[in-house]
């Protein structure tokens, strides 16, 4: 009898860190494209997956492509432990957010925090697409660092100068710490036909490339991707990389470093 439950026991043992691993499971450095909506509409919005995993200290991490041609609001109540980030990739999506409303188009991007409470609509004719990364941190949310740094974060893109340079041009939309991050930070590059943004490199931050127009092709490591509008990089800490225009005009993605 001592000797069964001791089998059982160390039968469980083994099962938790597999059951543990298969559902976070490290994500691989490379291209994920934009995928079509074959899931199930879940509160007026459509969602796919584009990629689910671990990411060192990010004990998960996932980037969804969404649509909503809906009218209606979408309530949304942001966990305790996780955090948000919205890029509106095309059309226009209403938020409101406490006393606050605000029309984000293309390009915008919202930052929420642990707890954060507001509703979504889509106001227009067309159907509005946006980007939505989750995450959480292997340690515990700091909420007071989040609230001192700024709170949430709303950026529409026509308030973010553009500044040209020799390959093209960059808007700089923030960089600065959350409940979950020590750092994290975005900014935009337009990227002229046929140009690098820059040799081959490597650091620290883990980063994640969104293309929102053009094409473009991707070093990672030792292979080569190809990333096209609503395709989605992602690169882990200290893998080598670098991105080069391979289309006919330019290109914008945004670049997204987080630690």
């Amino acid at each position: 009898m001592i000797s069964d439950m001791k089998k059982r026991f160390l039968n469980i043992c083994l099962f938790f860190p597999i059951l543990f691993f298969t559902r976070n499971k490290p994500l691989l450095s490379g291209v994920y494209d934009w995928k079509q909506h074959s899931t199930t509409a879940t509160k007026n919005i459509s969602t796919a997956v584009m990629f689910e995993g671990s990411a060192f200290e990010m004990e998960w991490l996932q980037m969804t492509a969404n649509i909503t041609a809906s009218d209606k609001k979408t309530t949304l109540t942001i966990p305790a432990n996780e955090e948000r980030l919205y890029i509106i990739k095309k059309g226009t999506l209403t938020v409101l957010k406490g006393d606050s409303s605000y029309s984000l188009s293309q390009g915008s991007i919202l930052v929420l925090l642990p707890g954060d409470i507001l509703s979504i609509q889509n106001k227009q004719t067309k159907a509005c697409e946006f980007f939505v990364m989750k995450y959480r941190s292997n340690v515990s949310p700091d909420s007071e660092r989040g609230k001192n740094a700024g709170g949430s974060i709303v950026k529409n893109w026509n308030a973010v100068e553009f500044k040209p340079h020799d390959r093209g041009g960059v808007r700089t939309f923030f960089e600065r710490p959350t409940a979950m991050l020590k750092r994290l930070e975005m900014h935009v590059t337009t990227l002229n036909a046929g140009l690098k943004s820059h040799a081959p490199h490597t650091h620290a931050a883990k980063e994640i490339i969104v293309m929102m127009e053009g094409n473009t092709e991707m070093l990672v490591g030792e292979k080569t991707f190809k990333g096209k509008e609503g395709s989605v990089y992602f690169l882990e800490s200290n893998i080598l990389h670098g991105i080069t225009n391979v289309g006919t005009t330019p290109c914008t993605y945004f670049a997204i470093q987080f630690e």
